[in-house]
Parts: C-alpha cells; sequence; structure tokens
C-alpha cells in the first residue's frame, strides 16, 4: 500500500475491517530492527460509503488526540486506490478476552487484575478528562502485550454504524447485530436507553471487566443491563476480593447511574487502599491469634510455601528468558513440545519469526522426496506440511499462496498427464513405454491425487474393445498383454468393458507363460513349450477356424483354408492336440469334396483333393495313401 506499506498477514477480522500485520519498509530501510505495523481496512461493501470512512477517519483522528502509553498509538489514515486504512502500532500480545478465556474457571488473582486494571484506568481516566468516552469498552477492545502492556483501542468508534469489533482482530462473539455502536454485555442501562454518553457508563464496563478478571465470568452473565432483573439475579463476591473493596466494585456495577461510582479514578484509588485481599488478611489474622508452638508451625509452613512459590517465579522467569534467544530453526522443531500454559510466549515467538519460519516451511517443501521415477512431487506431503504450520498462521497471505501455488502445480500435473492418457487411448497406443506407458501414468496420478479417478470416454471404450478382438484374432501375445494391463488401469470401472477384461484375467497366466517361451526360444534357451496355457490361449481362435471349415463347400476355398492353417502351424508344436484336430478334420473334408468331385466326373479336381487330403491323413496317423 502507497509504496511503502507491504502486506504480510491477515490477523483478524471485524465488523467493518480487516485487520493486516505488516512492514513498514521506510522504517526498515533505516535498519529499524522491529519495523511492522498494524493496518485497519475497511472491508469492501464499505469501501464506497462516505460515512464509513469517516467513522476511520473520526477514530482515527480521536486517538491520535490521546497520547497515552496506555493506548494504542495511530500514525496515520490514508486510502490507496479503492482501499481506505488506518495505520496503528503493532502489538504483540492478546486480548483481555482470551486472558480471561485462559483463567477459567477460577479467575486471576487480586494482584495479576491489580496490574491490568491500574493502566486501563488510567488511560480511561486520562481520555474523560480530554472529554472523550469510550463508550465500546470490553476485553477484545484491551490488548496485553508480552511485555505486560496494556493497550486500549477503538475509542468512540462507529455511532452510526456496528462497532467494529476487531479485538485488534479477534471476532467478538457479543458484537450486537443492530448496528448500536456498542456491546450489549458492556454497555449501561442508560447507553441501551439512547441517553448521551458519559464517563459512567464506561465505569460501569470497566468494573463488569474487573469483576471478569477475577472470577473468569461475567458479573451478569451477559444479560444487557436493561433486561436484568435485580431481585432475582444477585451479584456474588469474588473470592480474590476483600468485603470493603467488594462493595466498591458493586458500586460500579450498579445498574442506575443514581448508585453507581461516577468516576473511574476514584474507583481505582479504592482497590489501591492498603487494605489486603481476603486470602492475605486471614493469613495476618491467623499469624496475630496464634501463639507458641502452633504460630511457630503454621510460619514455617508458610515461610516455606513462600521460598516455593519464588523458587517456580524464578524458574518460570529464567524459562521465559531463554525464549527470547530462540532461534527460528529451534522455535520450528520445539514448537509442538511447548507447555500449554505458554501459549502467550509461543505466540509471541511465532509472530516474531514469522518470516523465517515460512522460509524454512519452504525450504522444506522444496525438500520433499519426489515420486520413485522422480518425476512428480509429493503434494499429499506438502499438504501435510502447509495444514499444520497454517494452525499457528491461519491467515499468513505469504502461506495462502504456497498453498495456492502447490495446488496450481499439482492441479496442472494432474491435466497434463490426464490429456496425455487421453491421447494414447484415441490413438490406440497401448504399448508405450517411457512417459507414454499408460501404466506409469495412471500409478502416476494416483500417486500425485489418490482420490482422483480418470474417466475415458466413449470413443477411447470403443477403441479398446475394438483393438482387443483384433489382438486376438491376430494372436498378438505382446499386445493382448498390453491390452489386460490398460484394460485393467483405465476401464476397470466400465461395465461394457467387464466381458473382455474377465477373460482377460483368464489369459493372463496363458500370455506370461507364452511370453515366456517366446523369450526363452528367441535367446536360444531351451524351453518347453506351454501346451495348457496354449489351449487357453488359442481356444477361440480354433473354435472360429472349424466353425469356417464345416462352411466350405468349395475346392479352392478349401485349399486356402489349408494355407491359413499351415502358417498358423508354424507357431506351435505339431502334437499340439487342438491343431491335430483341426487339421484331421481338415483331412476328412478334402476327401468329402474328392468324392463328390468324383461323382460329377471332374476327375482332375478329384484327384488334387483326393492327394491332399490322403498326403494330411498319412502326415497325421501315419497310414498310406489310399
Amino acid at each position: 500500500m502507497k509504496k511503502r506499506y507491504l502486506i504480510e498477514s491477515r490477523i483478524g477480522h471485524g465488523g467493518m475491517s480487516d485487520i493486516y500485520r505488516a512492514k513498514d519498509l521506510y522504517l526498515e530501510s533505516l535498519n529499524v530492527s522491529e519495523p511492522f505495523v498494524a493496518i485497519k481496512v475497511l472491508l469492501s461493501e464499505f469501501a464506497d460509503a462516505p460515512e464509513a470512512q469517516q467513522v476511520l477517519i473520526k477514530e482515527s483522528i480521536q486517538t491520535q488526540q490521546l497520547s497515552h502509553p496506555n493506548i494504542i498509538r495511530v500514525y496515520d489514515v490514508d486510502s490507496d486506490d479503492a482501499y481506505h486504512f488506518m495505520v496503528m502500532e503493532w502489538l504483540d500480545g492478546e486480548t483481555l478476552e482470551q486472558v480471561i478465556k485462559r483463567s477459567k474457571p477460577s479467575g486471576i488473582n487480586f494482584k495479576g487484575t491489580m496490574q491490568i486494571i491500574e493502566q486501563i484506568g488510567s488511560a480511561l481516566s486520562y481520555a474523560h478528562k480530554q472529554g472523550i468516552v469510550h463508550t465500546d469498552l470490553k476485553p477484545s477492545n484491551i490488548f496485553l502485550t508480552r511485555k505486560g502492556d496494556i493497550k486500549v483501542f477503538d475509542f468512540g468508534v462507529a455511532k452510526n454504524f456496528q462497532q467494529n469489533v476487531d479485538q485488534y482482530a479477534l471476532a467478538e462473539a457479543d458484537s450486537d447485530p443492530s448496528l448500536t455502536g456498542y456491546t450489549p454485555a458492556y454497555a449501561s442501562y442508560e447507553q441501551l436507553l439512547g441517553e448521551e454518553a458519559c464517563a459512567a457508563d464506561d465505569v460501569f464496563a470497566f468494573s463488569c471487566i474487573t469483576y471478569e478478571l477475577l472470577t473468569s465470568k461475567h458479573p451478569y452473565l451477559r444479560v444487557a443491563a436493561n433486561e436484568v432483573d435485580t431481585n432475582k439475579q444477585k451479584l456474588t463476591k469474588p473470592k480474590h476480593l476483600s468485603f470493603r473493596l467488594w462493595l466498591s466494585l458493586k458500586k460500579g456495577l450498579a445498574i442506575h447511574k443514581a448508585q453507581r461510582e461516577l468516576d473511574i479514578q476514584s474507583l481505582i484509588t479504592k482497590f489501591q487502599s492498603k487494605t489486603w485481599p481476603v486470602p492475605v488478611s486471614l493469613a495476618a489474622a491467623a499469624l496475630i491469634g496464634v501463639v507458641g508452638f502452633q504460630m511457630h508451625q503454621a510460619s514455617e509452613q508458610k515461610i516455606g510455601d513462600l521460598e516455593n512459590i519464588i523458587s517456580a517465579n524464578e524458574q518460570v522467569k529464567n524459562e521465559s528468558d531463554a525464549y527470547e534467544f530462540i532461534t527460528a530453526s529451534t522455535l520450528f522443531e520445539q514448537i509442538d513440545g511447548l507447555p500449554i500454559e505458554k501459549n502467550l510466549i509461543r505466540d509471541g515467538l511465532l509472530r516474531k519469526h514469522q518470516i523465517e519460519v515460512l522460509d524454512l516451511i519452504e525450504k522444506q517443501i522444496a525438500a520433499v522426496p519426489k515420486s520413485d521415477n522422480g518425476l512428480y512431487q509429493n503434494y499429499g506431503q506438502i499438504e501435510l506440511i502447509i495444514a499444520d504450520i497454517s494452525r499457528y498462521y491461519p491467515d499468513s497471505v505469504r502461506l495462502l499462496q504456497i498453498n495456492n501455488q502447490m495446488k496450481r502445480s499439482k492441479q496442472s500435473v494432474i491435466d497434463s498427464l490426464s490429456d496425455r492418457l487421453t491421447v494414447l487411448l484415441s490413438q490406440s497406443r497401448y504399448n508405450e513405454t517411457g512417459d507414454n506407458n499408460i501404466k506409469l501414468i495412471v500409478e502416476g496420478l494416483a500417486f500425485v491425487e489418490p482420490k482422483f479417478k480418470y474417466m475415458p470416454n466413449e470413443e477411447a471404450l470403443v477403441l479398446y474393445t475394438s483393438s482387443f478382438e483384433q489382438a486376438l484374432k491376430l494372436r498378438d501375445v505382446e499386445q493382448i498383454n498390453a491390452l489386460i494391463t490398460t484394460g485393467e488401469v483405465v476401464f476397470s470401472a466400465s461395465p461394457e468393458a467387464e466381458p473382455l477384461l474377465k477373460y482377460g484375467a483368464s489369459m493372463r497366466v496363458a500370455v506370461k507363460k507364452l511370453n515366456d517361451f517366446n523369450r526363452d526360444t528367441e535367446s536360444g534357451s531351451a524351453a518347453e513349450y506351454p501346451y495348457e496355457a496354449a489351449e487357453v490361449f488359442y481356444r477361440d481362435t480354433f473354435k472360429v477356424l472349424t466353425e469356417q471349415l464345416d462352411l466350405i463347400d468349395e475346392p479352392k476355398k478349401l485349399h486356402a483354408f489349408d494355407k491359413e492353417v499351415a502358417i498358423l502351424a508354424t507357431s506351435m508344436p505339431a502334437d499340439f492336440e487342438p491343431l491335430l484336430t483341426l487339421e484331421k478334420r481338415l483331412a476328412a473334408s478334402f476327401l468329402r469334396q474328392a468324392n463328390i468331385y468324383l461323382e460329377k466326373q471332374y476327375l482332375k479336381t478329384a484327384r488334387e483333393l483326393f492327394a491332399r487330403g490322403n498326403e494330411l491323413y498319412e502326415r497325421l496317423n501315419g497310414v498310406q495313401r489310399l
């Protein structure tokens, strides 16, 4: 954008906008170590609405007026073609909404809560002094950085439109769909009635958030203030809070402004008083009231507990410091081993090393072994790598580009192999080798996408059937073997091809044995003729020849048939039973026609027929010429 901001990834989505992490190229040119910013971009459906643009401008102006360490800094608001955007400081951490969810079911202790609400209170007090009321304070609009700093954002946004629910981009479930500009669960009774906004509205929301931090529960169970039945719904004191401080917090939670604390700073001051929280007060009372050995024993136990806590805290700090210097490659190797309670540290490290981690992912993808023949990428393994890292970078634009590139490459390979297969089938090229081998192409498709199933067209099936019948007729063993393989890998799902495939399956053993025999004889090796296999292979051939012989009634056709059988006999042993049976029938046919032509006084023709018939019988049976 503006030739200055390089978008890296989307980090969230809100009601009116998307939030992106971007690199400020100008800051990078100055060698700034962390040249990152957050950019809020109006959604396309709001891009042409002047009112929506004014909302973005108003938020920018109001936030820029608030210079406070606990309020997010806004650097600029601008447009680039149809995109209207606001540039903010980049925050590394999580929203209070996420913090509260992780604290369930017992909430955060008093000390931890105080560290958070003091900073929130400071930001709100400052804003109120500048005459600005937040109007939509909620956990998702408050950010806790990895350093423990609080950042409040979305000041006075969307008065006339739905309040932007970015939560620094995470969608907020409580967002009101009615374009009211506030979230009902945290809106005061007066806000819900449409009264003019005032500091007391922020006090109510602030008190609700304080209660949630202490208990992990909303004080009114997320029921809107104007729907709360105060007679039935009673507030419960947080266990981490003293009774005196509970009275102060209850005043901030008052439904009606007349009973509510009206000043944030006043509420914070009461919480900062020296009154101890309940657990510490009870411990102090016990120490004062117990004497003698029991007091000594209890003190020793408490000192031991405190030493354990201090030791544990030091261990946690040391571990956190160690994570600070972890490299991208180490993070990449150990990411799944980080304990679940260190999610915040993990997320921070992932963001810090995002570019380096994605560089490693690209290298890992490039190193994925190809298929055995080295032709195809292992897209299944690549998809697993991308899916695994997407758990940590679900909105990364770069990762999306890597994934899309992989999908395009995969589809391109599938299309290329499918087209080549279609061409080979349309040209009846079933016996090709190398890159055009049909079986290898189908295996390649299965490797690239196991779920893909090539579907041949009707023309391919017709050609295949015709080629199979022709190969059987010509007794082309090599072609039949190629056709059987093609049928198994391409036409197995075709009902029309089923009879041929069944026949082909029964012939496979026979074809193999005949192929082995032919190969051995061609190489000069001694080999025994596979009689049984040949009977299976030539079964239909001799059946057809027998039927043709029975229909011959002319000497000329009989002599032509005799030559055809003689050619066939050269490819098999003379004692092959189906051949012997056919030649005997042929000899009988010669003698039968000789008698017919003898009766007709065609003596020359009769002598030729007698001669050939006797010659066949003499060779077959060893008898003398009649």
